[in-house]
């Protein structure tokens, strides 16, 4: 299988299937005085994960904007979504990237009890020279903010990775990436938003924003479709403006087959 086109959304969900038949019941049967098994935490971390997947429709969806950085031949893309429960907090985040030529294209799917992070759900395609790849699922499940376990499968082609067995691996730790994340929906670090440029097609007008140096950057794009004054300023003063941060909102249309956009709802400049 291999993914579309960088900026659509990468939306895997390779694990329904496999564990349709296990239910709430499976960790319920497990006695509170007895230590589960390997095979038994495996069943109360994929119940869990389940119920939040299947209850993301209910959940506040909020997406980041799309981020790429370009050095030399290759580009990096990534953009994340999190899914808000009423209480204010993600029960699940999902990261769909993209490392480069050659490099390993996918998801990350990060699950959440009490803002807790209880489980990480990583499919993707891994090149294994310049003309095959394989599809790669690993999970990992946490106790106590600490990855205690980690299974990994794969296969040649994704419709059959359910038949594959899993195997136990050394746990695997993602805070570095889960920071990131998080820096992505907040605008912060790399990905906090400063103006460098306008981009002009036939008819559109584009805001470049990103970090505030001259290559090896991470950039991205909203679509500006009204032309305020702070926008008419923007564009009058766009050398004196350069590299400043700049705070926007933005609303997603498009999508579903159609070119998807940023477009710009808000913007103005960070006091500094």
């Amino acid at each position: 299988m291999r993914y579309p086109l960088l900026f659509a959304t990468l939306i895997i969900i390779g694990f329904i299937t496999s564990c349709s038949q296990k239910t709430k019941s499976d960790s319920e049967s497990i006695a509170e005085d007895e230590t589960p098994t390997k095979e038994q935490e495996e069943i109360i971390a994929e119940t869990k994960m389940y119920e939040i997947e299947n209850a993301t429709d209910s959940f506040q969806e909020v997406r980041s904007l799309v981020w790429e950085k370009t050095m030399d031949d290759n580009s990096e893309f990534v953009e994340v979504k999190a899914y808000i429960n009423d209480a204010g907090y993600p029960s699940k985040i999902l990261e769909s990237f993209s490392e480069g030529n050659f490099k390993e294209q996918g998801e990350r799917h990060y699950y959440f009890e009490n803002n807790d992070l209880i489980a990480v759900a990583k499919k993707a395609d891994k090149w294994i020279d310049s003309n095959s790849f394989s599809y790669v699922e690993t999970e990992t499940f946490y106790e106590n903010d600490k990855p205690k376990l980690s299974r990994t499968r794969s296969s040649d082609y994704i419709d059959n990775i359910d038949e594959e067995e899993w195997e136990v691996i050394r746990p695997k730790e993602h805070n570095d990436q889960l920071k990131r994340v998080e820096a992505i929906l907040k605008g912060e670090g790399k990905f906090k938003t400063h103006f460098i440029s306008v981009i002009r097609g036939q008819n559109e007008l584009f805001l470049l924003l990103g970090e505030p140096k001259k290559d090896k950057r991470f950039v991205t794009t909203v679509k500006v479709e009204e032309m305020t004054p702070f926008i008419e300023d923007l564009i009058t003063n766009m050398d004196e403006y350069k590299f400043k941060p700049i705070n926007v909102q933005f609303r997603i249309v498009g999508g579903g087959g159609n070119p998807e956009f940023r477009v710009l709802t808000e913007a103005n400049w960070e006091e500094e």
